[in-house]
């Protein structure tokens, strides 16, 4: 008989700014079962951020319709 193996998920929530990103990368380098999803954002990018590898930038009309359609987790 085979073992399923199965993974979690962890949610990492705080205020902006506070080093969420940087926890989650040094996480990712020391494990390599270890994948960080991309979040959407209605706000307008930083910068140095690239869509699709930072955020998923979108609009707020675009962020209902994705709650709509039951396309987060």
């Amino acid at each position: 008989m085979a073992i399923e193996k199965k993974g979690m998920m962890f949610v990492l929530s705080s205020p902006s700014g506070v080093g969420k990103t940087t926890l989650t990368k040094k996480i990712a380098e020391n494990n390599s079962n270890f994948i960080i999803s991309v979040s959407h954002t209605t706000r307008t990018p930083r910068p140095n951020e690239i869509d699709g590898k930072d955020y998923y930038f979108v609009s707020n009309k675009e962020f209902d319709n994705l709650i709509k359609s039951n396309s987060f987790y």
